[in-house]
Formats: C-alpha cells, structure tokens, sequence
C-alpha cells in the first residue's frame, strides 16, 4: 500500500508546493519510488513545475484534468478518464519517455514522478461542490470525489502526495478524505502558523465524523532564514504553538522535524519546469547553506519522512 500524504496550510506562500514538488523528486530520482503527486491547488503551480505549461494545456483541452472531473459530475458529462489524465514520466528530472516507461517490466526497479494535473476551474467548482450529492442522488459525497475515481490507482505507487489549496474546502477535504498523513509546511513566523489550530480542528472533526484514518505527519519548517530574529524566535515559540493545537484533538501533537528547509534561490528556480537541469544536484542547489549543499535538505526531509513511516508501521512512534 502507498503512502499517502496530503500537504496542507491555511497560508501561501510558505513553499507548500515547493516541499511537495521536491519530495517528488527525491523519492523518485534518488530513492527509486515510483510517486503520483495529485494537485488539488487551482493556481496549478505544481502542475506547471512537474509539466510544464505545454503540456498543462493539452490536458486542459482535452479535459483531463481535476477540475473535469468534478465538472462531469456537475454537468452530466463524460470527459475525465483517471487513465489518460494521470500524466507519466513527469518532472524535468525525468529521462525516460512516458512510453518506454510504460514497458517497462514490473520488476524493473525504477523511479518516476507522474501528476494528476490541476486547472484554474477549480476555483468555479469549489462554490458548486455541494450539488455533486443532489446530482448523483447522494450516492456519492463530495468529499469522496478523488477517492471514488482515483483512488483505485493508487495501488501502482510507492508514494501518493497531494498538494491541497490553502483552505478547509471541499477540494482540500478530498485529499483528506483519501490520505494517511498530512504535513504542514509553515514559516516560522506569525501569519504561517496562525491557522495551524485551525486545521488541526477540522481535520480531527472530519476524522471523527467520516471515520477517516489521516492523522498528523507533523510540520516542516520552510523558508528559515537564519539571520532573522523573527524566524529564530519563531523556531523557539513553534513547539507550544503545536502543543495548544492539537490539545484538544484525539491525537498527540505531531513532530516538528528535524530538518529545516533554507530559503535559497536554487529551490525557487527548482519550479521552472522549462529549465534546463542535469541531475537532482544542480535542480536543487549546490552551493551552501546552513553549513551544507542545498539539494542536500530534500534528502534529509525523506529520510526523516521515511523514519518517521517506518516507525508508526512498527509500532516506534
């Protein structure tokens, strides 16, 4: 079974695609997992950094993309196939044809990152999700979209992350509804970590109330500048800000990880799918900081990731 892992906050701008597009990578190309990243944010920002805009527009013209699929359910219509949606051999990372890969045989050990590509018409389906239970004569949930029509996929992949839009909708609670974990990107400052209690509320109410399995992977810090007193003041304030969170939910308050994500300019690039790259390294940055190579954060945060998995798997945690 995959592990499935939604990443989720309240703010933008907190690198939350950026984590999520990295880890992608990371899994697949130095790792050799075979990764399904879901984009449930209408800005599209993973799917353009995984795609690129070329073949983002193919998919949107031939209606193989998230927001289709939500709109054949409003409209009567028949457009989203989850087969020729789920574009293959994504990233720019990638050095296998999305057909070779598909010939490949079972047991060849490979990695590769493939995406369920976002549109901008989800921001229109977001007010109408409601009708999806009246239209289908509440034999389907709204928030059991994904999980209906996607979800039978997951099965193929060693790992399913899922970028959620910056709110408690009911396109992010699709991406709940279907995952294991969630992991909170956040900046240590103020307005990033603001709306943490907030989602560690509702998602403690839709687990209860929808019998659902997710639970807290914990939160990453992103984005730290070390030579700021707001970030290292908010590093020290971060863990009883989680603690009074998740007080009064049914779970423990989750990790802060270990790892801590540098801002640099390597991991903003990182998202031009467009260019040129040569390897993982030169994608995610080899200068310095913090005392080591940038591209070298990506691959402490999936050890630590991994750690943490392996653990609750065994009972550790």
């Amino acid at each position: 079974m995959p592990h499935v892992i939604s990443f989720i906050n309240l703010k933008g701008g907190v690198a939350k695609t950026t984590t999520t597009v990295q880890l992608a990578d990371t899994f697949a190309f130095m790792r050799r997992q075979k990764v399904l990243v879901i984009d449930l944010d209408p800005q599209t920002n993973a799917t353009l950094a995984l795609i690129g805009e070329r073949r983002w527009e193919e998919a949107d013209e031939r209606g193989q993309t998230l927001a289709h699929l939500f709109l054949d359910l409003l409209s009567g219509t028949r457009h989203f196939d989850p087969e020729k949606a789920i574009v293959r051999g994504a990233s720019n990372l990638n050095s296998i044809p999305a057909d070779v890969l598909d010939q490949l045989p079972a047991d060849v050990q490979y990695g590769r990152v493939d995406v369920l590509p976002s549109s901008i018409r989800l921001i229109d389906v977001q007010d109408r999700m409601q009708d999806i239970a009246n239209r289908t004569n509440f034999s389907l949930s709204p928030m059991s979209v994904v999980e209906r029509f996607v979800g039978p996929l997951f099965d193929r992949y060693d790992y399913v992350l899922i970028d959620c839009p910056p709110n408690l909708g009911f396109i992010t609670q699709n991406g709940l509804e279907i995952s294991d974990h969630y992991l909170i990107p956040t900046i240590p400052d103020r307005m990033s970590t603001y709306g943490i209690p907030q989602i560690a509320g509702k998602i403690d109410q839709l687990r209860r109330d929808r019998q659902l399995k997710i639970r807290a992977l914990g939160v990453v810090v992103t984005k730290f500048q070390s030579n700021s007193s707001q970030h290292k003041q908010g590093m020290l304030n971060l863990p009883a800000q989680l603690e009074a969170a998740f007080r009064y939910t049914s779970e423990d308050t989750p990790p802060i990880l270990e790892t801590v994500l540098p801002q640099t300019n390597a991991s903003a690039e990182a998202m031009l799918f467009e260019r040129e790259v040569k390897n993982y390294p030169t994608k995610y940055g080899t200068g310095k900081v913090g005392g080591q190579e940038a591209y070298k954060y990506g691959l402490d945060l999936a050890a630590e990731i991994e750690s943490l998995l392996g653990a609750e798997e065994t009972g550790d945690a």
